[in-house]
């Protein structure tokens, strides 16, 4: 029996072929992330319902949503059952806290991100941007100089209360 004719053969008895045997793993592992992926942003939308308008909690809980679409592969690490979001605030407030100055402590919004992500157990590449700019528009496309580089007045006002009177 050749070749063809042993495919067919196969087919006809109801086995699969190697191809047809590697598209249906790959279509039941993408199914299985599929569903991670939906399981991880239903506890994360249950755990923005529970808190209701926190505004800290809604930041973090919309990245790790936005951050979940265009990484799926993490879905895993946010399901785990101890996770929350509540718990990530409290750790970038760790980091916050030894880098405090006086009585101020200030994250950027990369460190910030970058320590709710390593909170979860995500590790994201060294130098990559993990959250996406987006300039807010102007108005009437006119550019705001800042203070440090406006032009400042070379006449100095000078008044006495006698040119008032």
């Amino acid at each position: 029996m050749d070749g063809k004719e042993h495919a067919i053969a196969m087919t006809h008895e109801g086995q699969m072929n190697i191809f047809e045997a590697s598209y249906m793993q790959e279509h039941t592992e993408k199914q299985e992330e599929s569903k991670m992926v939906e399981q991880a942003m239903a506890k994360l939308q249950a755990e923005l319902r529970v808190e209701g308008v926190h505004p800290y909690i809604s930041a973090i809980g919309n990245f790790l949503l936005d951050f979940l679409k265009d990484n799926s592969e993490s879905a895993e690490k946010i399901m785990v059952k101890d996770k929350t979001i509540i718990g990530s605030m409290k750790a970038m407030r760790k980091i916050a806290e030894k880098q405090k100055v006086d009585n101020c402590a200030v994250l950027t919004p990369e460190q910030g991100y970058k320590a709710v992500l390593d909170y979860f157990g995500i590790k994201t590449p060294g130098t990559a941007p993990i959250v996406k700019t987006v300039t807010p528009p102007t108005l009437n496309n006119a550019t705001k100089e800042s203070v440090a580089t406006a032009p400042r007045p070379t006449q100095r006002f000078e008044a006495s209360l006698d040119e008032f009177l």
